[in-house]
């Protein structure tokens, strides 16, 4: 991180102080003066600056002194160690005390991250509750308040209980957190995803709502009888042509019922 001007001008020669033990850097000429650097992080607010100090770090690991620009190069390494979604900016200030002051804005983004879990559970019956529990603590020795919801688009057949409340310190037992399914109609896979929050860590959570499983029977099928005869017989085929040909009179169902269907002409005597 180079510095936006030049030292005074205090001499011909200049020598940088490597020792480590001090947070703020010396620079020191053939004077008797004394350089120092002081460097701070400085945040938007303090509720801002609560949030991020415990998840960022700044250390200065090198300086470089050029002696014919009279120009100090600090290197800083910058640690940025997010446990949730977030974006924020801050500001790096480093104050020489021979005069000179640089500000250096930070940007800070943690995307979101992958899913800690998937839960899955299985429906007892339409309109029928079904729920899954586990247990969560706070990644810190002390209790933390906490929040649990959906997020949209998740579908409306789940529920979360407790929706606040507080989590027990690392290495106890924890606090439940009980999940629960009731679904009002099958055809699709139902999911939704559960988000527990705290001030300084998140989880992230898929939850599947799934069918209840069936069973097919494990004894043989049988036929269940209830008449004390049981016999076969052969069916006989009937020819309609040969018994329509056999015919000499009309049918019952005919206009004219019992008429010869052959009309024969009576002989004349001559």
């Amino acid at each position: 991180m180079p510095g936006a001007s030049a030292l005074p001008d205090a001499g011909n020669s200049a020598m940088v102080d490597t020792d480590e033990s001090s947070n703020t850097p010396e620079v020191t000429d053939g004077s008797s003066a004394t350089l120092e650097f002081l460097y701070e992080l400085q945040y938007q607010s303090d509720e801002i600056r609560s949030q991020l100090e415990s998840l960022i770090g700044l250390q200065l690991v090198e300086k470089e002194w050029d002696t014919e620009s009279r120009i100090v190069t600090l290197i800083f390494n910058v640690v940025f160690a997010p446990s949730k979604p977030m974006r924020n900016e801050a500001t790096i200030v480093i104050q020489c005390t021979a005069g000179g002051l640089w500000k250096f804005p930070l940007v800070l983004t943690a995307t979101e991250p992958e899913v800690d879990d998937v839960i899955n559970i299985e429906a007892v019956g339409l309109n029928k509750e079904s729920i899954v529990g586990f247990k969560l603590t706070s990644q810190t020795r002390y209790p933390e308040r906490f929040t649990a919801h959906f997020l949209a688009g998740s579908d409306p057949d789940f529920l979360v209980m407790p929706q606040a409340g507080e989590l027990l310190p690392a290495g106890t037992v924890g606090t439940d957190i009980t999940v629960g399914y009731k679904p009002r109609m099958y055809g699709r896979r139902q999911t939704a995803t559960l988000v527990i929050e705290t001030q300084s860590m998140q989880w992230t959570y898929i939850i599947n709502g799934l069918p209840p499983q069936t069973v097919p029977p494990a004894v043989a099928a049988r036929v269940v009888c209830t008449s004390s005869y049981m016999g076969s017989s052969m069916v006989r085929q009937r020819n309609f042509i040969r018994e329509n040909l056999k015919l000499v009179t009309t049918g019952p169902s005919s206009p004219i019922k019992g008429a010869p269907l052959v009309l024969r002409k009576k002989q004349r005597n001559v």
